[in-house]
């Protein structure tokens, strides 16, 4: 290739991967670019979701993402590597690999937990801030509770039930929202009285969850509260020992287990990088095309410092750094094709605290929701931003994770939905149920549905006769009046209304839709392809067969299991839907770029 355009983007989160996707939509066509990612693994870890982890509900591969799915369908090529150094005059980035050659940088490294100088709390609390971070808490607790319940000392024992989460933002009161509901699992599997373990939360300022209005903090608190947790507010640590943390009170609380999540900085290598201009705790500072001072190095996400024309910070969150992330390809795509360069325009819905699985407070959308609906509403803001970031294949490993390999107690319903069996058993119901559609085809079309008009009224009972054959068909049906007031006690008259208007009149149409419909499933279903649409259209069928009178409930019963996916197993669903899915993602990838 002649000699081009580099452009590297360093970090694989949210705000890297929306850069990198975006750059190849922005320059699509432009064969004398080469965009790189580099990150330290091959995949993105969610890190909203770690406190799930830390607190058990779900495993640690329930926040990894694939980025090699997630830039299938582009030309990014992904690079695993640690970079150590960035030579910005130079344009190079250094690690222990080798060196890379840059043209343009898009800085999109993250953050890393900040300390405020207290004295020892670098070297004797614990973060949660990477995917360790969160299994090391997990493992921790689970080894202190089983410690505790062979302790015979009281006071080990109470500061070993002692857990202190230093920070009332949404990372503390989300894992202290986790805590809640595993420690009452650990309480029984231990022995230990739920009322021994003291779980608190310790935060400097007067109020927890700072960024939310007064009614949903009153709510997090309340709920937090009915639960046991001890809220210390106007609570200023001045230092942590191995043993317990000291309070600018002169308080010292004993315990075996701090956890601090009470502030982050820019991310060491990114904070490190000499020749740009940095503002608070590292940050690096960018204008509104999220460019620093040096114009072909951008950054992005949590570790750019931006303010808008109305003094507003650029705030933390997945939101923001995905919408820097396309500013910065935006306008890097610009510069390289002469273009004017465009600002960026946060357009924010709100934030969401999820304090354990059941309970969620949110604003987002401008509303202020608390309970179920905010949780459900949480899910479904998760699920978006990976839809977009990384595809329909993502969304589903989420809900799988959420949901069917949830780790800590569930409710009935999804107690008993986890229970997995071999898709092999389903594979006689899945055939048995094909040929039984099949023969109903077969028989509908050698029985003149294809050719004959109105015989689909004699599915109708009260018709004269259920007659299938065509030379019977006059005889089986008079009007379409007459078959409405014979069936009047069978069908519903909404049901009869709709037959009248638009079926009978066109009747060979739909009874042609009908017979081949049936066929077809039945080849469908045979065959292990495209099965849960098979399934949807049998019980969509067998609906509206019950609706005339003439449905079958063992029809019905055998259609909903389809809905699984039951063509994976010895059906052609095994190859089919990996490579349906693979098309549709390089469809909406050209989509993008045509935009």
């Amino acid at each position: 290739m002649a000699k081009g355009y580099k452009i590297i983007v360093l970090g694989g989160g949210f705000g890297g991967l929306s850069a990198a996707q975006n750059l190849d939509r922005y320059l699509w066509g432009k064969n004398d670019v080469e965009i790189t990612l580099i990150n330290r693994t091959d995949k993105q870890v969610y890190m909203t979701e770690l406190h799930e982890v830390a607190g058990n509900r779900i495993p640690p591969e329930g926040v990894l993402y694939s980025l090699k799915e997630a830039l299938e369908g582009t030309r990014v090529k992904l690079v695993v590597d640690s970079v150590t150094k960035v030579d910005i005059q130079n344009k190079k980035l250094f690690s222990e690999k080798g060196e890379y050659n840059f043209d343009y940088l898009v800085i999109a490294n993250g953050s890393q937990p900040t300390y405020f100088g207290i004295p020892g709390m670098k070297e004797n609390a614990m973060t949660l801030w990477s995917l360790e971070d969160a299994v090391k808490i997990r493992d921790h607790v689970q080894e202190v509770f089983e410690a505790a319940s062979k302790e015979k000392d009281p006071e080990k024992r109470k500061s070993m039930l002692t857990f202190i989460v230093g920070g009332g933002g949404f990372t503390g009161i989300e894992l202290v929202g986790e805590f809640i509901e595993w420690f009452d699992e650990l309480a029984v599997r231990y022995n230990i009285p739920r009322n021994e373990i003291d779980l608190r939360v310790v935060e400097a300022l007067p109020t927890i969850l700072p960024n939310f209005k007064e009614d949903l903090r009153t709510k997090a608190e309340n709920y937090l509260k009915s639960h046991g947790v001890k809220l210390m507010t106007n609570a200023a640590i001045t230092s942590v020992e191995s043993d317990g943390i000291s309070l600018k009170s002169g308080e010292k609380i004993y315990t075996n287990t701090f956890i601090w999540t009470g502030g982050v900085e820019a991310e060491g290598t990114a904070a490190g990088i000499e020749g740009i201009e940095k503002g608070r705790r590292g940050r690096i500072k960018v204008n509104s095309f999220m460019q620093t001072n040096v114009p072909y190095v951008c950054a992005i996400g949590d570790c750019a410092e931006y303010v808008d024309e109305k003094g507003a910070p650029m705030p933390a969150l997945v939101e923001s750094a995905m919408q820097s992330g396309e500013c910065a390809a935006r306008n890097i795509a610009a510069d390289i094709q002469g273009k004017e360069k465009k600002p960026l325009k946060l357009n924010l819905h709100g934030n969401m605290v999820s304090i354990g699985s059941k309970y969620t407070v949110s604003d987002a959308g401008g509303m202020h929701t608390s309970g179920f609906i905010a949780t459900a509403l949480k899910h479904a803001v998760d699920m978006h931003y990976l839809l977009f970031a990384s595809g329909i294949g993502m969304v589903i490993q989420y809900l799988s994770h959420q949901f069917m390999e949830k780790k800590t107690k569930v409710g009935f319903w999804i107690h008993h939905a986890k229970v997995r069996t071999s898709m092999a058993w389903l594979v006689p119901l899945r055939v048995f149920l094909g040929i039984q559609w099949l023969i109903e085809g077969v028989n509908k079309i050698n029985g003149g549905w294809l050719t004959t008009p109105n015989l689909i009224q004699t599915m109708i009972p009260g018709a004269a006769g259920a007659v299938s054959g065509a030379s019977q068909a006059a005889e089986a049906v008079t009007s379409a009046t007459q078959v409405a007031e014979a069936t009047a006690a069978s069908a519903p008259g909404w049901y009869m209304w709709f037959m009248q208007t638009f079926i009978f009149p066109h009747s060979l149409l739909f009874q042609w839709g009908i017979a081949l419909g049936e066929a077809i499933i039945g080849i469908l279903l045979i065959l292990g392809l495209l099965t849960v649409l098979a399934g949807l259209g049998s019980i969509f069928l067998n609906i509206n067969f019950m609706l005339s009178g003439m449905g079958d409930w063992w029809y019905m019963m055998s259609s909903i299991p389809m809905l699984a996916g039951a063509g994976r197993s010895f059906g052609l669903d095994y190859w089919f839907v990996p490579w349906i899915a693979k098309v549709f993602k390089r469809w909406y990838r050209g989509r993008q770029k045509s935009v």
